[in-house]
C-alpha cells in the first residue's frame, strides 16, 4: 500500500512539517509539527492526528504540539536526550532567538526507541546527534522515505568548516588512521 506525505512550511523559519497517511487509513503521523497549527489543521483534511513524531527539540518544530496533541489525543514521541528541550524556552532555542519565552501546556512525550510502529508505519529510528543531542532521522525502509529534521544541513555546515581549513592540516580522528583535510575535501566533494 502506498503513503502519501504532504509538506507543510511553517512559521516565519519555513520549517518542513510532514503529514504522513497509509492509503486507506483516516489516520495519520505528522513530524516536527512547526508554528502554524491552524495551517496544519486545514492540511489534515479531515485526517485523524495517531502519532506526533519529533526529529528534535527546537522550537521551530515543535510550536504546534501541544495543541495538536491536545485536540487529538496523539501520543508525542521525541528521543531521550531531547525531552526536556520540549518544555524549556532556553533550551529549546524559543527565548535566546525569538526575544521572548513560549508559554503554554506541558509537553509530554514518550522516547522513540529504536523504531516505532505507529498509523500503520514503520519507522527506524536512526539517532543523529549534533544539531542536537537527541536529533534523530526518521526512516521509512519500505517506502524509501528519510525524515532527516536539521541533521543534514548541521553535518553540511560542520563539514565544510573543518574542509575549509588549509589542506595540509593533519587530522587525527576518532576512530581510523590520521589524514589531511586536502585529503577529505577530495573524498566528500564539498
Amino acid at each position: 500500500m502506498t503513503i502519501h506525505i504532504d509538506t507543510v512550511s511553517c512559521g516565519m523559519i519555513q520549517e518542513n512539517a510532514y503529514i504522513v497517511a497509509r492509503e486507506g487509513r483516516d489516520d495519520c503521523a505528522v513530524i516536527d509539527p512547526g508554528d502554524d497549527y491552524p495551517k496544519l489543521k486545514r492540511a489534515l483534511g479531515g485526517k485523524k492526528v495517531g502519532a506526533i513524531l519529533l526529529t528534535h527539540g527546537h522550537f521551530d518544530h515543535i510550536q504546534a504540539v501541544a495543541p495538536m496533541a491536545d485536540e487529538f489525543g496523539a501520543p508525542v514521541y521525541v528521543h531521550a536526550e531531547d525531552a526536556e528541550m520540549l518544555n524549556d524556552s532556553r533550551l529549546n532555542g524559543y527565548m535566546g532567538l525569538m526575544g521572548g519565552i513560549a508559554t503554554g501546556p506541558k509537553i509530554e512525550a514518550q522516547d522513540l526507541g529504536e523504531a516505532l510502529d505507529a498509523c500503520g508505519l514503520h519507522f527506524d529510528v536512526l539517532h543523529t546527534p549534533g544539531h542536537s543531542k537527541g536529533s534523530v532521522c526518521l526512516y521509512l525502509k519500505d517506502e524509501g522515505a528519510l525524515f532527516s529534521g536539521d541533521s543534514i544541513q548541521a553535518l553540511m555546515a560542520s563539514l565544510k568548516a573543518l574542509l575549509a581549513l588549509p589542506g595540509e592540516t593533519r587530522v587525527y580522528p576518532g576512530h581510523g588512521p590520521a589524514t589531511t583535510v586536502a585529503r577529505e575535501r577530495a573524498r566528500y566533494r564539498l
